[in-house]
């Protein structure tokens, strides 16, 4: 009796560097600090995570993201997580990124090297 095995090998693109991960955090921090956004009607300093939130959603051009009610009330915006992005996106994002931030005049820091 032959016995056969099959391996199945899920291809996947490799994953980012921390160092990569870090680099979109002072522009998303310079976002927070120099740009307010409409809360609840309100014009409010967002924090950088919420601005990452945003502008993830217009990187994907997610004009119809998926909403929910809070589980007490309110509504969450079920967005996008840049987490799962590999090597290649997340170069994408960190491009279109500070293109954004060009286009709409926000002051990033120089950025440093980065290594995907």
């Amino acid at each position: 009796m032959t016995i056969a095995f099959v391996s199945i090998c899920k291809v996947c693109e490799e994953r980012r560097s921390a160092s990569a991960n870090a680099a979109q955090w002072p522009i998303l921090k310079a976002w927070s600090e120099q740009r307010q956004w409409p809360i609840n009607g309100i014009l409010s300093d967002i924090s950088a995570e919420d601005w990452k939130h945003i502008l993830t959603a217009a990187f994907e051009n997610d004009v119809n993201p998926r909403i929910s009610p809070g589980l007490h009330g309110g509504m969450v915006m079920l967005g996008r997580r840049t987490s799962r992005y590999g090597k290649t996106r997340f170069g994408e994002w960190l491009d279109w990124l500070n293109a954004e931030s060009h286009h709409a005049g926000i002051k990033v820091p120089a950025p440093e090297s980065v290594e995907f």
